[in-house]
């Protein structure tokens, strides 16, 4: 009975460094956190907590602004995914690929090219002057959220669409059904339940909002996430932010079980055959729709980051200067901020780096775990989730809580901001393998096994090797991810260890806002440069 326990137990050992990492930076962290507001008399004050004007406004705020933003992105990115899973044509992979740009740009660029487009010196209002309304307040926080989202939401309706049975859309055909039957019986629900895993990702993303509501509109915004970091950083209650936290998981665990669900859903259709899609005719008139608005939709993506571009080398007016940049290498910068802006990009690409590093080793741990159809192996998958549940806010106010006091304190603090962007980057890395595994047969890897490789190494050994672009485009991912979180790394950072997207923050603070839109511009450049290195690994890597 031991030996036969034994045997059931050791497929899952490569899943222990897994568990291990969730349970000691996400779990524990949190639970410290919740126990400590519940301490002392907490739990009697949770069912009143949201009686407190301010936290009710909070939850007003995340639950308006999550549920407007899921819409707004919904019905920007469908259209668009359909275009894109419908139809082939010349540069389709690369536009498909080129949709992670918005994702992988940090929030406050986006804010700062929406305040150069529509702010009172931008160009948008001088056209029309509604636009003015989208530089700033709600109209603002939702254009924010949109723009990062509806990419991300017409990625997900594109590969749902991509997994109808091609068979059965032309047996419609071939018995007369119309164009509207194929969607309603063959296409229509994948690319609707791919859509739906897009905006709840949305929601959740747009819910727990920090850098626009704290910066686009102030405190009549301020969503749950920004509500507890002022509890705890600025207001010095740390009990009250505890139980706010507490209440914000609880009400937010609905939508993470649900968008794990629907990406489960997602994964069983995959092993479908594809279809191949139909060309895309610039003749045929009814391309034209698809044609105009893929041109719109990437149109509004590439303005945006030609707009900072432009805004780093030049002046409001627009005349050409470096003024900007000048300024923010200045030494007197570097005085004011505590950190020169070299250093702080060195931050930046040393926690990038080691957060993509972890985030991967960990990654093809779980994937391993997920092929292996072990007993328990299914358990690391939701638990990666977890920090989408937990967010960036309650993550780091959990380290910052139970594990800076005990293991350094502030000299360790760049170990705790690097685990943090390695938790928030490792749900997108994990998916990102076994998207791709999934679309592997496993006949390889059982034959490995038959022929007396252990379960891991035939992983490591039959499957690794074909899944090199994957394992480089979750790498590079999680590394961009990274290199552009704010929230976790503004909670926990000290100067020593400021990062680009911190600095790019506090300029206007410290009256530098000068030199914000040049650091933007170098944003946009690392955030284009990671497009660039993960498209082209990838197509090095599957040749």
């Amino acid at each position: 009975m031991r030996r036969l326990g034994a045997a059931r137990l050791l497929p899952l050992l490569p899943l222990v460094p897994v568990l291990l990492f969730v349970l000691l930076v996400v779990l524990l962290p949190a639970g410290f956190v919740f126990g400590g507001a519940l301490a002392g008399g907490g739990a009697d004050r949770l069912p009143a907590l949201f009686g407190d004007p301010l936290n009710r406004r909070a939850l007003e705020n995340s639950l308006e602004q999550g549920g407007a933003s899921a819409l707004l992105a919904g019905a920007l990115g469908y259209p668009a995914g359909i275009a894109l899973g419908r139809f082939s044509f010349p540069g389709r992979r690369l536009l498909r690929a080129f949709l992670l740009v918005p994702f992988l740009l940090p929030t406050l660029v986006v804010v700062v090219g929406f305040e150069e487009l529509f702010g009172p010196a931008g160009f948008g209002p001088a056209l029309w002057p509604a636009l003015a309304g989208l530089g700033r307040g709600l109209d603002g926080i939702l254009a924010v959220n949109a723009y990062f989202c509806a990419a991300m939401v017409s990625l997900t309706t594109a590969a749902a669409i991509e997994t109808a049975p091609h068979e059965q859309e032309e047996a419609v055909r071939t018995l007369g059904g119309s164009p509207y039957r194929a969607f309603r019986e063959v296409w229509g629900p994948p690319s609707g339940l791919g859509a739906l895993a897009g905006m709840t990702l949305t929601f959740l993303l747009s819910a727990l909002g920090f850098a626009a509501p704290l910066v686009v509109c102030g405190p009549g915004c301020y969503t749950l996430e920004v509500r507890i970091w002022s509890l705890a950083e600025v207001l010095g209650q740390p009990q009250e932010a505890g139980l706010l936290a507490l209440a914000t998981f609880l009400l937010l665990s609905l939508p993470v079980v649900g968008y794990v669900y629907l990406l489960r859903g997602s994964r069983r259709r995959r092993a479908r055959r594809s279809r191949s899609p139909p060309p895309l005719r610039l003749r045929d008139p009814r391309a034209w729709p698809a044609i105009a608005y893929l041109s719109l939709f990437f149109g509004a993506i590439l303005l945006l980051l030609g707009v900072v571009l432009l805004r780093s080398v030049t002046t409001v007016s627009g005349a050409p200067s470096l003024a900007g940049l000048r300024l923010l290498f200045a030494p007197a910068t570097a005085r004011r901020l505590g950190i020169s802006t070299v250093a702080a990009g060195a931050n930046s690409l040393f926690f990038a780096s080691g957060a993509a590093i972890l985030a991967l080793l960990l990654a093809v741990l779980a994937a391993y775990g997920a092929r292996s159809g072990a007993r328990g192996a299914a358990l690391p998958e939701y638990l990666l989730f977890l920090p989408l549940l937990i967010s960036p806010v309650l993550l780091a106010f959990g380290l910052a809580t139970l594990w800076r006091p005990l293991l350094g304190g502030a000299s360790g603090t760049w170990v705790w901001i690097l685990l943090s962007q390695a938790a928030l980057a490792l749900p997108f890395a994990a998916q990102t393998l076994r998207l791709a595994l999934d679309r592997l047969p496993k006949g390889p890897w059982e034959a490995a096994c038959l022929l007396g490789s252990r379960p891991f190494a035939a992983h490591l050994d039959a499957e690794l090797p074909r899944l090199g672009s994957a394992v480089g485009a979750a790498a590079l991912f999680a590394f961009a991810f990274g290199f552009g979180e704010f929230t976790a790394t503004y909670f926990l950072v000290l100067p020593p260890f400021t990062t680009w997207p911190v600095e790019l923050f506090d300029l206007p603070e410290i009256r530098l806002g000068a030199a914000a839109p040049a650091l933007a511009g170098l944003l946009v450049l690392v955030s284009l440069a990671g497009f660039a290195a993960i498209e082209g690994g990838i197509r090095r890597l599957a040749r």
